[in-house]
């Protein structure tokens, strides 16, 4: 075997590694291969004229044609040629958009088969009227409802729906006025047994003829197999506390079933429809919320409580959508003043260019700022600064937002402030009695904050241990070497190993292969730059970015940072500016001060579609929660809790209610999950004979829901924005690109959670 290594010119992007060869003779390779007698012809030609030329000796970027052709002998011992060949990249390409044109059509025709049914259904099938009774109560003369079900049902739930002129629950405490509901059964000989605890909602001053504004309050009283009336009668009994005055409301009671399995199911088929259509990337994710939306009205066409659209409308999170448009107006506006690239290029002078120690401090930022600011806040305000400085250092933003909306989850669980589902816990009167304020939900949760932000860290590391992974493009040399790289393997590949001459060539070319990738994963993992490569690129960046409005910069300035220290303020009584209201405010001043001749490039900026998104996953969520999804989901986690002995009842309930809240957090938007598990925390604590305290369920439910946002991308708020700003900057990221970073973030730290809240609640019995 004539093998000769020959280390020939040197190429010009790369001046300092030679160019390895491998000349290998035609007759001589015929030798080689003897066993398969196999020969490679090529293509193309050689300085030297028409000798053979393997691809090996090609270093561009366009490698040779070649084909093979084997000589095999037939039974009379006679050579045999028989060429194959592979089929040609046209005919390839041909397939495959064959293929994609098959399932466009299957699609198109799926997706128009879901309209039509919206069509129809909505077509044909009137409104749900609601059936209110106006009644006036006052102390010392209840009023009493009877209500009768139409079919008996193994477990049943005494819907009731109340509008009267009622205060939210941070004025427990400050009102004794209230109005209480209880349910009793009408056994068949005509007597009645009350069999529920009273439902209290507290009343303002005035409640004489709706003086003031109402409010539409929901409770179901689910009512366990031995409280059921075997008449399948109950009456529903209203009366009030409150001296010298009447109270004027209206109720609708309703019997229905506890589950109804019907309901369950066209409740998963629109959500496992909608997830498919997001994780494949069917449409748009709006557009796959918009049809989740309809399908999900049209489901409850079915059952016979088709919602107005009126009532469409107030399922929407008016508070959320004005805040996300009035701080998109503010990100939009700073971003004229060319704010942004300075403090890219500030931050890159301060990380000296270096990757990791740039990902560990943004980090850290976000999850200190997203403890005392809304998580949505704090990403609208730091994204923009994010894709300028990754622009500015040659890495892809999307991997950069991605960790950066993980560590506002985490970092948005440590206070009542940072994240919508504490905010939704914290305010629940039964919890405020309980003593939970500020100061002990903070104290609660910075430990296991902490140790999930370290290990979320440390488990990134890992994740992006491969560099590659973060940057927009591999240098050039990189991009070079990768490709000499995937040159010799395909040599190696080429060689079958059926003989020991093929095995030796593969040994020297294994050998050559491990070379050059040790030398790739020098150039990949090593991070650090030169300080002359770092002093020339701050140099270009300072002289690129710069200010370009200084006054419109100092107006942004004074309004943003008003705004955030109202953000801070809202919670103080007697302050009536809620946090959308704040940033429309702040939205609309900044707007007159800068006194733009045209407000199509501010305007132009705002996410609309992310705005539409959240609107259609309103509406999927609230019409999920009609159809007792969410409500299956809880009385799954009651059913287990009670089926435990006491003495282990705690350990299971902490568990339970973590967990299966941070799941459904993944797979369901957290804030309507929480405003239904938050009610039935509460009623466990309540429940007597469960003797559970409230505080290790209320930190379960808190760190699950929240935590459980990282699970998917829509399983949080700040997760769709990201995704809706990265997509505006052109850095679309997708369903599975989140998913492989969130998901195992939100394993992990729930694990710790786990552990965190076992050993505090049940072995050390810091419940107090």
């Amino acid at each position: 075997m004539n093998l000769e290594v020959d280390a020939g010119n040197d190429t010009s992007s790369l001046p300092q590694r030679p160019e390895t060869v491998v000349v290998v003779p035609e007759r001589d390779m015929v030798n080689i291969l003897s066993g398969l007698n196999m020969r490679k012809l090529t293509s193309g030609s050689s300085s030297g004229g028409s000798s053979e030329v393997t691809p090996l000796l090609n270093g561009s970027q366009e490698g040779p044609c070649y084909a093979y052709s084997s000589r095999n002998r037939d039974e009379e011992g006679e050579l045999v040629d028989s060429t194959s060949t592979v089929r040609s990249t046209d005919d390839t390409n041909r397939d495959l958009s064959r293929f994609h044109s098959i399932l466009k059509t299957a699609k198109l025709v799926f997706l128009s088969a879901v309209m039509i049914f919206c069509v129809v259904s909505l077509s044909f099938i009137k409104v749900h009227d609601d059936s209110w009774n106006s009644i006036a109560i006052s102390r010392g003369t209840p009023v009493r409802i009877n209500v009768t079900g139409d079919i008996a049902f193994n477990k049943e739930t005494i819907h009731l729906r109340a509008k009267g002129p009622f205060l939210p629950g941070e004025y427990y405490g400050i009102t004794q006025d209230f109005v209480s509901f209880s349910v009793a059964k009408i056994t068949l000989n005509g007597t009645y047994e009350a069999i529920s605890s009273e439902w209290r909602v507290l009343l303002a001053a005035k409640t004489r003829d709706f003086e003031v504004d109402t409010k539409v309050l929901k409770h179901d009283f689910i009512l366990q197999s031995g409280e059921m009336s075997d008449s399948n009668a109950y009456q529903v009994t209203i009366s009030t506390n409150k001296r010298r005055d009447i109270v004027s409301l209206s109720v609708d009671v309703s019997v229905r079933p506890k589950l109804a399995v019907g309901h369950i199911i066209m409740a998963l088929c629109v959500l496992v429809g909608l997830y498919v259509m997001i994780i494949f990337e069917l449409v748009h994710r709006t557009l796959a919320a918009m049809i989740g939306a309809t399908v999900a009205i049209s489901c409850l066409a079915l059952t016979g409580v088709r919602p107005s659209m009126m009532e469409i409308l107030t399922w929407m999170d008016v508070e959320t959508l004005s805040l996300l448009f009035g701080m998109m107006v503010l990100v939009s506006i700073l971003c004229e003043t060319g704010f942004f690239d300075y403090v890219a290029v500030l931050t890159y002078k301060l990380a000296r260019g270096q990757i990791w120690a740039l990902i560990t401090g943004l980090c850290l930022v976000t999850a200190i700022l997203s403890a005392f600011l809304d998580n949505v806040t704090t990403i609208l305000l730091m994204s923009a600064v994010v894709i300028r400085l990754c622009e500015a250092m040659n890495i892809d933003p999307k991997h950069m937002l991605i960790a950066m909306v993980v560590f506002s989850n985490i970092g948005g669980a440590m206070t009542p402030i940072g994240d919508p589902p504490n905010v939704i816990i914290i305010s629940n009167k039964k919890i405020q009695a309980a003593g939970i304020g500020f100061g002990d939900f903070t104290l609660h949760m910075l430990p296991v904050i902490v140790v999930c932000v370290g290990a979320t860290y440390a488990l990134l590391r890992i994740i992006y241990r491969d560099m590659t992974t973060l940057r927009f493009t591999d240098p050039p040399e990189v991009v070079e070497l990768k490709h000499e790289i995937e040159v010799w393997k395909k040599a190696f590949n080429s060689l079958s190993g059926y003989s020991r001459d093929e095995d030796t060539v593969r040994a020297i070319l294994h050998r050559k292969i491990t070379v050059l990738e040790t030398l790739l994963r020098k150039k990949l993992y090593d991070a650090k730059i030169s300080e002359d490569d770092y002093r020339a690129s701050l140099k270009e960046l300072t002289n690129t970015f710069k200010l370009k409005n200084t006054s419109l910069l100092l107006k942004s300035g004074f309004i943003i940072g008003t705004v955030i220290i109202f953000f801070f303020l809202e919670s103080i009584p007697g302050l009536n500016l809620s946090i959308g209201w704040i940033a429309i405010l702040g939205a609309i001043f900044l707007l007159v001060l800068g006194d733009f001749d045209e407000l199509e490039s501010v305007l132009g900026r705002v996410e609309w579609s992310t705005l539409l998104f959240f609107g259609a996953l309103f509406v999927v969520m609230e019409a999920l929660s009609r159809l007792d999804l969410v409500w299956y989901i809880v009385n799954m986690t009651q059913d287990a809790i009670n089926s435990v002995g006491e003495s282990h009842r705690l350990l299971v309930a902490i568990v339970l209610v973590l967990w299966i809240s941070a799941l459904s957090s993944s797979i369901i938007d957290n804030i309507p999950f929480t405003t239904v598990m938050v009610q039935v925390v509460a009623d466990l604590a309540d429940n007597e004979d469960m003797k559970l305290p409230i505080k290790p369920l209320v930190f379960a439910l808190s760190l699950g829901a929240c935590l459980g946002g990282n699970g998917t991308l829509i399983g949080a708020s700040a997760n769709v924005v990201t995704a809706g700003l990265s997509e505006q900057h052109g850095y679309r990221f997708s369903f599975c690109d989140f998913f492989k970073v969130g998901f195992p973030v939100m394993i992990l730290t729930t694990v710790i959670s786990t552990a965190y809240l076992l050993l505090c609640h049940v072995w050390l019995g810091w419940n107090e």
